[in-house]
């Protein structure tokens, strides 16, 4: 049986591909109100030295259109006997 959301609840996992501190150290997705969101944590250390988890929580990235459906429409040539 594949796993199923349930409403409110979702999942965070280790970032394997963390390459720099600006990067997540967790990173997962809930359900919310019906709709996909993804959730990002931060473990951090306040000055003494107490740890604290930031969040972000955005939706789900989505791809840009394909590179030939985002290219202005080409020009119709002009056919005029202008000289110059």
């Amino acid at each position: 049986m594949a796993y199923e959301r349930k409403e409110g609840q979702g999942s965070i996992f280790g970032n394997k591909d963390k390459k720099s501190d600006s990067h997540p150290d967790f990173t997962g997705e809930a359900l919310w109100r019906g709709e996909v969101i993804c959730i990002a944590l931060w473990k951090k250390r306040d000055k003494n030295d107490k740890t604290w988890l930031s969040v972000k929580i955005s939706e789900p990235y989505k791809k840009a259109e394909s590179q030939e459906q985002a290219k202005p429409a080409a020009r119709p040539a002009i056919d005029d006997d202008l000289p110059f």
